[in-house]
């Protein structure tokens, strides 16, 4: 008898309950995939050089995966617990003892909880592969991912489903045995118009304020530095951003609804009076899953846009720092094409660029200070000979324009606001210069800014020292050795430069070494003879690819939780609002205009949320840097996001009519 109740109260909710269990499977099936991929051979065969990192990061992952993932079931299943309240009553009610409930509640969620488990580590199996590949792709590592899975990973994947499972199965038997000593019947609370009102306009100041924090936030990071305001801020926007919404939630949205019940063109338009009071009440008692989703979907936004920009700016900077895999100056060109000619490089491009190197002194905005230094010039038809991505980040400027181009001091932010008065040694004063940070040949290759300077200035300034920097692409890498790099680090330094400084630019001097000085002096200057960044630039990719796998699961996994906590929460009516809906048609309320209530329920469940959160994490990408950052990729997030929380919507709706349909049908 008891088996035939626990497989009738399945039945019952089969819908909900393979919605739950789709959810949990997706979240176990990345669980393993996480595990086994820290310990494949496949992984530690192609990326021998990381060492445990990719095991130890991934362990870490997979049990902080874990930790939410259980987190989501608990909350989750407590779900099912209450939709079966009016159930269980009955049983008791019937003459069946408390511990037998009890224990039906408790076999109930380990079934569950069993098929969930058995779907995922199906779903491991199957897609292991395909994301141990996906994996490789994103760090380019060209190697077949062979499946795997030890023995150790399959007794921890069971120690963690039994503890689980008993944990989830002793929780919920726990919530039935207080819903039977309770016994009292569901009350309905009634709305507080003098609490809701001032509330929800406390909750929109905070939001408001919350936005004007985060603007003030985005100046302090780029001009203070060591200070414990950003942090107090980051702390405050968390806190109004968190409150306000559940706020304007709890206050503005039932005094909304209240207004259109009260006006006749929408409540009587299409829908009763009735209907409109069944979904308004739907709604009241949805608010707090509401604010949830809405507060985490955002999170997983803003977790995907700003580790996008993070990579963004990293994968700049680095490309602004060595555009060429391998570049040289005129006192090392001809011992590294030697090299070069040995190590059977295939050059895909060569470039050459000739540069001079002058004094110049200038009042720098970033430091509040006056600055003489060397500077390194190059003209404009030479910089424009470049490869574009050279100039992909700087400002466009035309021949009769200069260009300062500087160390970026931020990873994350670019100040592009214009130097003034350039005195260069025996050239015309440079009055306006735009700012840029990408260097040609790479910003190692020189010891400070650089200045690109019309072909006319070029040609009449005169120069302290005269070079000549070259650049390499190859064609799968330069093939140079460990023992030709040994040899090439001799010629690492190419010259040394120590510049007397007076009190005028004209009479300051530049004093040629080509020997490594016994003591380095404040206005000694090195030359790098050559720079390659081949191997660091793989590592750089693969770490950039391991980082967007790991983010972008996590993110997903998020996003899928949550779209399935609303689409449950629209599934698990109990039988006082079935009864409300029974009673619409019984008063002559038609069929479609019940499928109305239903469509209408579902499209506000799912729409309030997608709307908050897109507004909340699009308000602070649009203050972040002015704005500067969106991009088409950020849009694409947007649209992914939409999209999925827009198929879980229809699928809610469809399981959800065709649920209600069958209790029309009792």
């Amino acid at each position: 008898m008891y088996r035939k109740i626990i497989k009738r109260s399945l039945s019952n909710m089969r819908d909900s309950y393979l919605i739950y269990i789709l959810a949990c499977s997706f979240a176990i099936g990345i669980y393993g995939i996480l595990l086994s991929i820290g310990d494949s051979p496949s992984v530690y065969i192609a990326l021998h050089w990381w060492d445990s990192f990719i095991y130890d990061i991934t362990n870490i992952m997979s049990s902080l995966f874990a930790f939410f993932a259980f987190i989501y079931m608990i909350y989750v299943g407590g779900f099912f617990v209450k939709q079966q309240r009016n159930e269980f009553l009955t049983f008791e009610k019937l003459g069946m003892q408390r511990w037998v409930i009890i224990t039906i509640s408790f076999f109930q969620t380990a079934i569950v909880q069993a098929v969930a488990w058995l779907i995922g580590l199906m779903l491991m199996l199957v897609f292991q592969k395909f994301m141990g590949m996906l994996l490789f792709y994103l760090m380019q590592v060209h190697f077949n991912f062979g499946m795997y899975l030890s023995w150790d990973d399959l007794w921890l994947i069971f120690q963690v489903f039994l503890i689980s499972t008993l944990i989830l199965s002793v929780i919920n038997a726990i919530k039935t045995m207080r819903i039977l000593q309770k016994k009292q019947r569901r009350t309905i609370v009634k709305t507080r118009w003098w609490l809701r009102i001032p509330a929800g306009l406390f909750g929109v100041v905070l939001l408001l304020s919350a936005q004007v924090a985060t603007l003030y936030l985005f100046k302090d990071m780029r001009t203070i530095s060591y200070s414990s305001r950003p942090l107090m801020e980051v702390a405050y926007i968390m806190v109004a951003d968190i409150f306000g919404t559940y706020l304007v939630y709890y206050g503005f949205l039932p005094t909304i609804l209240n207004v259109m019940e009260k006006m006749r063109s929408v409540s009587y338009s299409g829908i009763n009076l009735f209907s409109f009071k069944y979904m308004k009440e739907r709604l009241f008692q949805n608010i707090s899953i509401l604010w949830f989703v809405t507060e985490l979907s955002a999170l997983a936004l803003a977790l995907l846009t700003f580790c996008y920009f993070g990579y963004q700016a990293v994968h700049q900077n680095y490309n602004s720092a060595y555009p060429f895999e391998l570049a040289a100056n005129k006192d090392t060109v001809k011992v590294i094409g030697g090299e070069l000619k040995k190590s059977d490089a295939k050059v895909k491009g060569s470039y050459k660029t000739d540069v001079k190197i002058n004094l110049v002194s200038y009042y720098s905005k970033s430091s509040q200070s006056y600055i003489r230094q060397p500077m390194t010039f190059m003209s404009y038809s030479d910089y424009k000979s470049l490869p574009k991505r050279m100039r992909k980040y700087n400002p466009k400027i035309n021949g009769h324009e200069f260009l300062k181009i500087d160390y970026n001091s931020s990873i994350m932010y670019h100040n592009d606001s214009k130097e003034h008065d350039i005195e260069v040694k025996d050239a015309p004063m440079i009055q306006t210069a735009k700012q840029g940070h990408s260097f040609p040949y790479g910003s190692s290759m020189h010891f400070g800014p650089m200045m690109i300077v019309p072909n006319k200035y070029y040609k009449n300034m005169p120069s302290e020292v005269k070079d000549t920097f070259y650049g390499w692409d190859f064609k799968k890498g330069d093939r140079l050795s460990k023992q030709q790099l040994h040899k090439l680090g001799n010629y690492r330094d190419a010259y040394y430069m120590k510049v007397d400084f007076k009190s005028s630019l004209a009479d300051s001097t530049i004093e040629v070494m080509k020997k490594e000085p016994n003591k380095y002096e404040a206005a000694t200057y090195t030359q790098a003879g050559f720079l390659r960044q081949g191997n660091l630039k793989k590592q750089f990719r693969q770490g950039g690819g391991f980082y967007l796998f790991i983010v972008a699961l996590f993110s997903i996994a998020l996003l899928v939780a949550l779209g399935s906590v609303l689409t449950l929460r629209i599934l698990l009516r109990d039988d006082y609002q079935s009864t409300q809906l029974r009673t619409l048609q019984k008063i002559g309320v038609e069929e479609s205009e019940i499928k109305g209530i239903i469509r209408r329920e579902n499209t506000l469940t799912f729409l309030i949320p997608i709307v908050f959160a897109l507004i909340q994490s699009f308000a602070a990408i649009a203050m972040f840097d002015f704005g500067r950052h969106i991009s088409k990729n950020i849009v694409l997030i947007y649209a992914g996001y939409i999209i999925l929380y827009g198929m879980f919507g229809v699928i809610s709706f469809q399981v959800s009519w065709r649920g209600v349909k069958q209790k029309f049908k009792l």
